[in-house]
């Protein structure tokens, strides 16, 4: 029984301290500053283990579409170069001053080798929290979704002039830019 008491006593010590630090305002939350050490490590074993495990759950219940489907890969390429590009950069274009701006920093998907199309899925789908990553599933269905996912899987293997050349072929200009014609709702919104 003294044993269970003092696990207790230990466990309530332990609450105590880390409500504490939470009301402190002691840890700091300011973008500008990257996380570093053991934080770091946290937050990106958390928001790894909690994807593949999400994306886990997904297996049987999510149908992967022919990802290297010419058609999907152009609706998936519209999709990125308005939405994704900003932050996650493309084939000789750079990341933005938003983009820039995140912590932690967003990667940048031409870089990235990964082939788990379930867990781009899911990335996509509901964004992570606290990276600025936002949830397109609110916005887009999932055939869109899984259009992203397809260019996402073949945009490593893109070259710079590849990239201008569908950015060419889609009618697209500079993402955001005022008066290009858009796939998805004519003119962009009037900047302010």
């Amino acid at each position: 029984m003294k044993t269970v008491l003092k696990l207790l006593g230990l466990l309530a010590v332990i609450v105590l301290a880390a409500l504490l630090f939470i009301f402190s305002g002691c840890f700091d939350v300011a973008a500008s500053k990257p996380d570093a050490g053991l934080i770091a490590w946290v937050l990106r074993t958390t928001q790894a283990r909690s994807v593949h495990r999400a994306a886990a759950s997904l297996e049987g219940k999510v149908q992967v579409p022919k990802l290297d489907d010419p058609a999907l890969v152009r609706t998936g390429f519209a999709h990125y170069h308005e939405m994704c590009v900003t932050c996650h950069a493309g084939p000789g274009v750079e990341v933005s001053e938003i983009g820039m701006g995140l912590n932690p920093f967003p990667p940048e998907l031409a870089k990235r080798r990964g082939d788990e199309p379930v867990e781009d899925f899911w990335i996509v789908k509901n964004g992570i929290k606290m990276t600025g990553m936002p949830s397109f599933g609110a916005t887009h269905t999932d055939d869109e979704v899984w259009a992203i996912v397809a260019f996402l899987k073949r945009l490593p293997k893109l070259s710079p002039e590849e990239y201008q050349a569908m950015v060419k072929q889609a009618g697209l200009g500079a993402p955001g830019v005022e008066g290009e014609e858009h796939e998805h709702g004519g003119q962009p919104p009037h900047k302010d």
